[in-house]
């Protein structure tokens, strides 16, 4: 009975904490008793082993193995821990693969030695070192019980894995709950409103599939969540992201073992008040190492936005602008994508994208507008404007993704091209001064060309990482004027930017420790008509540090991370082009603008479906957006963009994700403060006011396999720069459910802001004047019905990760 317990070496056997500690009283009454006195407890074990005819040699090796659930499914990242007996003390640890493997090597007895297996999530296990091999190791879910009511184990995990907070999404609810934006939705710390997504006192992330980069959010909405594993939220990204990025987020999918021809269509039909439509097909043919893939995609609709602005002005009289705008837009987006990618073996894969994007957009705007000097009506006007949009992208991706032995190499070259012609034709009728007629046409030529290498090879207790990156961007703007007030005028920007980074990441035991370094030579010209510039040409050369501690305490998960990261201008803010809003108000980017050096400090923490977030950041010279006035003509307002000399902010955020029974919970609620002060009417202005953020989704599992969906979002009133808004509150719903035996049909119907209650009230403050906008758009509540048919569908093999990303948001 004891041989088949405590050495079960013909067949596996997962242990129980009671046979341990029943092994350790067994040796230590061997080890104290005096009936064995002088006998070596090795020798007695071995002689143990011997009599139940089994013959075991000790000596150093690497035991290996697989971690999966009770579906077969493999663990990621579950700590595998080797201790010695009797005393339970540390020899070696590591953490599981993306596959669920894993390797520790022993110098010690195997008698001495067993294997501790644990994931959040899931219960510990236990097993004795008998061989080289310990085979697959499987995890059962853990369940915890609040009350009377049934916590499941099998729900949607967050877990702290190094740097990330990751979410686990296959075999859970939210692997049916739709498209990808469906389920990202879901993920805590992220938010959606209108057509971006935001990471919580972080800003806009960076999205990937796999390691490709998502260019245009409707490849997330084409993303099926039952191909969706796991999601990764990086908050404080190190050195291999460029220093721009302030928050990754990695989507990765289910392995693709289709073969042969698949396609997967589908169609979205939205109405409220107007209409919007997209239909999207994706195709792809596989055989063995080869994938052929591409994708169409037409949308288009009406929406339209009231908003109403009202601005004082206090210098030599107060100054008092009223304005009121309707505007309806038309707008058409067309996509289509061809690649192919071919992986010889495992270990290579290489390929290349053509992707192309045009967009046309008509919005004709209809204003009403009052000017006053010290409370007497100055001019009131009525304007009619009509705008046309055209933007055609060319982008072209090349990738090499391999292994060579144990060094990984990842390369990566974008080429992007793109247009952005904008003409209006404005008409004003004017009660006290001439009437005027202009056309004004907008031109922004942009190309970019980029490419990124980075080498990954073992080193001692981790893994050493070194890349590069190369990007060169052009943008040149035209503006031109019929009446020539504003000046027509021309102005190019080129710049380029040369980076080198390293990371070392090392594991110790338990202790997880990733260091990075950037450095990024930045070398920008400014042109004005053709002629260079060099008060407003720059060269920057900086060096960006970044370090991540990652340490469990039991079954609380904690990260510690800093960074350096930047902000530089947008090439919209350092165009110097006077634009036409109104005969009373202008717009103009600042080429004389500094980028935006931020530290910041976050720190997570994890406890079972509990998550814990706190930042502090540091901005230096930060970017603000600002109303002068034309010294000349007071009465003429210039929305412009200056450098301040600092803001620092301070956020935290809760979130709970547990699983009552067939309710799937994703909670959260955070605080985000800033100390940030202006000149403002011959004082100082504080902007201190904190803003809460609420994030409400619930997930119900019905029976017969429907889904129902009801998220709310609410944003309290608060200061963000010189910003001091309003609140901000919707809820959307939604149902759905899957037909056929392969479950390859899918219909969903949702209803977004149910009660038409998206709205922003927003003032902001200058040195002299102040800003209140109230905008609202009339088409946030639809009702949206989708259909999606698969057939032989995977996730494309294609692994370019694109390059220059930073430069692409700038253009």
């Amino acid at each position: 009975m004891l041989r088949n317990k405590f050495f079960p070496f013909c067949n596996q056997y997962v242990a129980t904490i009671e046979d341990l500690r029943c092994l350790k009283m067994i040796a230590q009454f061997f080890g104290k008793s005096s009936a064995f006195e002088g006998i070596n407890m090795k020798h007695l074990l071995l002689f143990l082993l011997l009599s139940s005819g089994i013959c075991f040699v000790s000596k150093a090796q690497t035991i290996t193995g697989k971690v999966v659930d009770t579906k077969g499914t493999p663990v990621e990242y579950a700590n595998v821990v080797l201790l010695s007996l009797p005393d339970s003390a540390f020899i070696q640890g590591t953490i599981t693969g993306l596959d669920g493997t894993f390797n520790v090597t022993s110098t010690q007895p195997a008698d001495d030695l067993f294997l501790r297996i644990s994931a959040i999530g899931y219960v510990t296990v236990y097993i004795p070192y008998n061989s080289d091999n310990a085979g697959t190791v499987i995890l059962p879910q853990d369940t915890q019980i609040i009350g009377d009511v049934i916590v499941k184990g099998d729900l949607p995990k967050v877990q702290l894995r190094n740097d990330a907070l990751v979410t686990n999404i296959q075999n859970t609810v939210l692997s049916r709950v739709g498209s990808g934006n469906d389920v990202l939705r879901n993920i805590p710390g992220l938010a959606k409103q209108k057509d971006q997504y935001t990471v919580f006192g972080k800003g806009k992330p960076q999205i990937y599939i796999n390691n490709r980069l998502v260019r245009n959010e409707w490849e997330l909405e084409q993303l099926r969540s039952t191909d969706i594993k796991s999601v990764e939220l990086i908050t404080n990204p190190g050195a291999q992201y460029d220093a721009t990025v302030n928050a990754v987020l990695i989507i990765r999918t289910v392995k693709s073992t289709g073969q042969g021809f698949g396609f997967n269509v589908r169609t979205s039909q939205m109405y409220w008040t107007r209409y919007w439509g997209l239909n999207q097909l994706d195709f792809n043919y596989r055989h063995k190492g080869l994938d052929v893939f591409g994708m169409l995609f037409a949308s288009g609709g009406e929406d339209a936005t009231n908003i109403t602005l009202h601005q004082q002005t206090y210098i030599d009289k107060i100054w008092e602008q009223e304005n009121v705008s309707y505007a309806p837009a038309k707008r058409r987006c067309y996509q289509a994508r061809f690649g192919l990618n071919y992986s010889p073996s495992d270990n290579h894969s290489f390929g290349g994208r053509y992707d192309y994007e045009y967009y046309h957009n008509k919005y004709p705007e209809i204003m009403t507008s009052n000017v006053y000097s010290d409370g007497q009506r100055y001019d009131s006007w009525e304007s009619n404007k009509y705008n046309k949009e055209t933007v055609p992208i060319h982008l072209v991706n090349l990738y090499y993704d391999g292994k060579v032995n144990e060094l990984a190499v990842n390369f990566n070259t974008d080429i992007r091209r793109s247009n952005i012609d904008v003409n209006s034709d404005i008409e004003e009728e004017s009660q006290n001064y001439d009437n005027r007629m202009l056309s004004i046409e907008s031109r922004s030529r942009n190309s970019l060309l980029a490419s990124k290498l980075i080498l990954s090879h073992p080193l001692w207790k981790g893994n050493l990482s070194l890349g590069s990156e190369y990007t060169h961007t052009s943008q040149k703007n035209t503006f031109q004027n019929s009446e020539d007030f504003p000046a027509s005028s021309a102005n190019e920007v080129k710049e380029s930017n040369i980076a080198a980074f390293s990371k070392y990441q090392l594991k110790f035991g338990n202790l997880n420790v990733n260091a990075g370094i950037r450095f990024e030579h930045a070398d920008s010209k400014y042109f004005n008509d053709g002629v260079k510039v060099n008060e407003q040409s720059k060269t920057y050369n900086n060096l960006f540090p970044s370090v991540s501690i990652n340490y469990p305490f039991g079954k609380l998960q904690t990260n510690l991370s800093y960074t350096i990261k930047t902000k530089r201008p947008s090439y919209a803010q350092l165009d110097g082009n006077l634009m036409y809003i109104s005969r009373y108000s202008y717009s103009s980017g600042n080429s004389l603008l500094k980028p935006t050096e931020i530290s910041d400090l976050t720190m997570l923490l994890t406890y079972k479906y509990l998550q814990f977030r706190t930042s502090y950041q540091h901005f230096e010279n930060p970017i603000v957006s600002v109303y002068n006035q034309f010294e000349e003509q007071p009465e003429i307002s210039l929305l412009t963009v200056e450098n301040f000399d600092k803001r620092d902010r301070i956020s935290i955020m809760l979130a709970a994700s547990p699983t009552i029974g067939s309710w799937n919970i994703n909670y959260s609620a955070g605080l985000i403060k800033q100390w940030f002060s202006m000149e403002h009417l011959d004082g100082n202005k504080k902007f201190h006011t904190p803003v809460l953020k609420l994030s409400l989704n619930n997930t119900f599992d019905l029976t017969g396999g429907w889904l129902i969906n009801i998220n709310g979002h609410y944003t309290g009133k608060g200061d963000n720069y010189n910003n001091r808004s309003g609140e901000v509150k919707y809820m959307d719903i939604g149902i759905g459910k899957s037909f056929l035996k392969d479950q390859s049909l899918e219909v969903k119907l949702e209803c977004s802001d149910v009660f038409d209650s998206f709205e922003s009230d927003t003032k902001v403050y200058g040195e002299s004047s102040v800003f209140h906008e109230k905008a609202s758009w009339r088409d946030t509540r639809r009702v949206k019905l989708t259909l999606r048919y698969k057939f032989n569908t995977d996730k494309s093999k294609y692994k370019g990760t694109g390059a220059g990303q930073a430069e692409k948001e700038r253009l």
